[in-house]
């Protein structure tokens, strides 16, 4: 073998070394961050298909206990439950497209070491990948929908009824939406996350300031840097105007913990992320969520965010509903089902 060969030889020896080297280490890092992504999973509290939770029977009774609700937009419409007529579509629907994925956020009205109790807001975070928009879309809670198994009541009741499979299952009833998947949290978590990011930037409208300064909170007119006590206080707050402005103020608080959390480095963000999963819960499963991880993540630092909700304006009527004699809850009723669905199906086109 002639000199030349041999260094040829040579050197296709030492290419096939490099090349199984870098093959190896391909394979660790892919084989870490599969470690990784099943480390941070097994933080968060995994919930399955959850079935209902509690009885028809004692769902009517919680329901008959709840309080009178007086909003300030106050209607003199009252109607008693059995003059209610629903028009749910039952019929199947088509899907939304690869390009959709959606994540409901289901904050609970509830603390740490309570039960599973309404939720207190539902908002539809929806990844366009195609049109690369983020949309952030709060389900009213007071809307009055038919429940699977269990009548007539509050959409704000589903959760607490069944849990995220029978909330899901109501809103697809109703509004054709597919949600791929649920994330869960309580008012203690949410000010916890809040406050692990430093807080959150908010701008608070006269009113606003004047009623969390009456709370004890050094804040003013104009932007804020709110801490999760207080954040959790503006996202509650509807006393002062509306429902309607505090889904508002609900959205303006995600929005401003995306923005937060995106403008963190990536190893802040791995850093944040083990721990905050701890204090949520999902039905997702682990290749799922290492899905849209994949999928979505990317979308957070470059796409458009958008804010809506539902019901739309214009296409229901606002008043009561009459239990018994005495308590009179405060409905969205007579929604417009169709009118809605077409709206959310806008958001979701190519």
């Amino acid at each position: 073998m002639s000199e030349q060969q041999k260094k040829r030889n040579k050197g296709k020896r030492i290419a096939l070394i490099v090349i199984c080297i870098l093959l190896a280490l391909i394979l660790a890092a892919i084989a870490a961050a599969a470690i990784y992504i099943d480390y941070l999973y097994n933080r968060m509290e995994f919930v399955g298909q959850d079935s209902s939770t509690v009885s028809p029977e004692i769902a009517s009774s919680i329901a008959q206990g709840e309080h009178v609700e007086i909003p300030s937009d106050n209607t003199d419409l009252v109607i008693d439950q059995e003059d209610v007529t629903f028009q749910p579509d039952d019929t199947d629907h088509e899907g939304q497209g690869d390009h959709i994925v959606n994540i409901m956020l289901v904050g609970q009205d509830a603390r740490e070491g309570e039960g599973t109790q309404r939720s207190d807001s539902m908002i539809l975070v929806t990844f366009n990948t195609s049109k690369q928009i983020i949309t952030l879309t709060s389900f009213m809670r007071d809307q009055y929908v038919q429940i699977p198994g269990y009548g007539a009541t509050k959409l704000c009741h589903a959760y607490q009824y069944g849990g995220m499979s029978l909330l899901n299952q109501t809103i697809y009833n109703h509004f054709g939406v597919e949600i791929d998947g649920n994330l869960e949290v309580n008012f203690t978590g949410f000010e916890n996350i809040i406050d692990l990011l430093g807080g959150v930037n908010i701008e608070l409208t006269g009113k606003e300031a004047k009623y969390l300064q009456e709370k004890g909170w050094d804040v003013h007119k104009g932007m804020n840097r709110l801490p999760g006590d207080a954040a959790l206080m503006y996202a509650r707050l509807r006393s002062i105007d509306t429902d309607y402005k505090r889904a508002e103020r609900q959205r303006n608080v995600m929005m401003s913990l995306i923005e937060e959390y995106k403008n963190q480095s990536y190893v802040k963000m791995v850093s944040l992320l083990n721990e905050i999963l701890p204090m949520v819960k999902t039905n997702m499963t682990k290749a799922e969520i290492a899905n849209y991880a994949l999928d979505l993540f990317p979308m957070l630092s470059s796409a458009e965010i958008q804010t809506n909700r539902i019901p739309v304006e214009g296409t229901f009527d606002p008043g009561y509903v009459r239990v018994y004699e005495g308590l009179d809850l405060w409905c969205q009723l007579n929604i417009d089902f169709e009118a809605n669905r077409e709206f959310l199906n806008e958001i979701f086109a190519e």
